[in-house]
């Protein structure tokens, strides 16, 4: 039922500005519903218990506890326009309410968000487009955004792929430690705005440099974003070098969990006689089964997390399982960016953390796939946002990735859960296909190998 509540949850507390109540509406979840307001303390979200709903409230939660009171642009950022630093602020709402451990990355959508990507390019509407990746940018919405551009413009996918690496790898370099992420965050006041707001600048100067005028912009060209990059950086994309850090695998598997004892027909010592009354099969013999295998290949990159508690959620789904972690540092060739966590049972005392990047998708696939048994099922824990050795997106390495996964049936999905899920499907003996999800599953090759 519709109506208002009052509210005063302590965590919205804020250096810039005293606690006070909120007054939250009830609302739908949809794109342009939801709302908060930091004069009135007025809030309206959706109240369901969906996982949509819930991103949906954390985001506007995370308005009210980061958002400055205003839209300040200060004279050095004159030349961009309100709007422009409007939808960058939904960028650094959206990445930060993620780091919260909300899944905006598979649940942070209403459905539109492919017609709206038809509906713009139908109309030309470049800059629309430019702001809408600001928006949308580390979500689901801007895959499915990106799909309804496709279906109409295809040209313009790439570069608005680029666009969105350029504005994440500017909030990799940004929140690179904690200490680098509490200032992104940050509410302290500095030159009269919020000190995390100065991120936020950064990147609506990002997305401005995309924007076109209506003489720069022609139906039969392709926007050129070269402008967004460093020139120097400007070299053929290719792979980081693949280095393994290795890890003391000192915890094992609890054999309760790894093994499993079942009731059977055949064996050598009947050991359940009572079966012969109650078992219309008559199992009366004892098996015990391994704990189920797999490669469980995870992104660790700063948009993908992998915590002891997924490690273990994994572990609990697959007992016998490779599970293998990897992340580049963007500009290196000496940084570890590889590693085995779990193999067969022996388990690390701590997941590694990542290093930024991506930027060994292709050979870390490669390094799974040497690992994998012969029937096992091979999970590829990753948005689809692969990228070079310098965290840069190419559609040759896309294309490169997605035929290793239709080639060798891996299984995509976008976070730990999923993966868990597939992996009890496996572990019933449902067989898991090739699956893509982001890029990936938007690639030619990917659409090539389609049946």
């Amino acid at each position: 039922m519709t109506g208002r509540h009052m509210a005063m949850p302590e965590w919205l507390e804020r250096d810039d500005l005293p606690a006070r109540p909120w007054v939250v509406e009830e609302g739908e979840a949809r794109r342009g519903e939801a709302f908060t307001n930091l004069v009135t303390h007025r809030m309206r979200v959706p109240l369901g218990s969906d996982e949509t709903s819930r991103c949906i409230r954390a985001h506007e939660l995370m308005h009210a506890k980061v958002s400055p009171v205003e839209v300040v642009v200060p004279e050095s950022y004159s030349y961009i326009d309100r709007d422009t630093v409007v939808v960058a602020e939904e960028f650094r709402v959206n990445m930060l309410t993620g780091v919260a451990g909300f899944p905006v990355m598979t649940h942070l959508a209403d459905g539109s968000e492919r017609r709206t990507g038809e509906r713009m390019a139908e109309s030309f509407d470049w800059n629309g487009l430019v702001h809408m990746v600001g928006a949308t940018s580390g979500t689901k919405s801007f895959n499915d955004l990106l799909a309804g551009v496709r279906k109409v413009r295809p040209e313009w996918v790439r570069p608005m792929r680029k666009l969105n690496l350029a504005i994440k790898r500017h909030w990799r370099g940004a929140t690179d430690n904690d200490t680098n992420l509490d200032f992104v965050a940050s509410t302290t006041m500095v030159d009269g705005v919020p000190e995390g707001w100065h991120f936020t600048l950064e990147v609506a100067r990002i997305l401005h440099r995309a924007l076109r005028s209506t003489a720069e912009l022609d139906e039969n060209d392709v926007p050129d974003l070269s402008s967004i990059e460093d020139p120097a950086t400007l070299v053929e994309s290719r792979w980081g070098r693949l280095i393994e850090l290795p890890l003391d695998r000192t915890r094992r598997v609890d054999g309760r969990i790894g093994r499993r004892k079942r009731a059977s027909i055949t064996g050598r010592n009947p050991r359940h006689l009572d079966r012969l009354l109650t078992d219309p099969d008559r199992r009366i013999f004892e098996r015990r089964d391994r704990g189920n295998g797999g490669v469980v290949l995870v992104d660790q990159s700063g948009s993908m997390r992998l915590t002891d508690d997924d490690l273990w959620k994994i572990i609990e789904a697959a007992p016998g399982c490779v599970i293998i972690g990897y992340s580049h540092a963007p500009g290196t060739d000496d940084k570890p960016n590889i590693w085995v966590i779990a193999e067969r049972g022996h388990v690390a005392e701590r997941v590694p953390a990542g290093n930024l990047g991506n930027g060994v998708d292709g050979p870390a696939l490669r390094f799974a796939l040497k690992r994998r048994r012969s029937g096992e099922p091979l999970v590829w824990v990753c948005d689809g946002a692969v990228t070079d050795e310098l965290d840069r997106f190419d559609d040759r390495l896309v294309d490169e990735c997605a035929t290793l996964v239709a080639v060798n049936g891996i299984h995509q999905v976008p976070d730990v859960t999923h993966a868990v899920a597939a992996l009890a499907r496996a572990g019933r003996g449902e067989p898991l296909r090739a699956a893509a999800i982001g890029a990936i599953s938007s690639s030619d090759a990917w659409r090539s190998r389609l049946p």
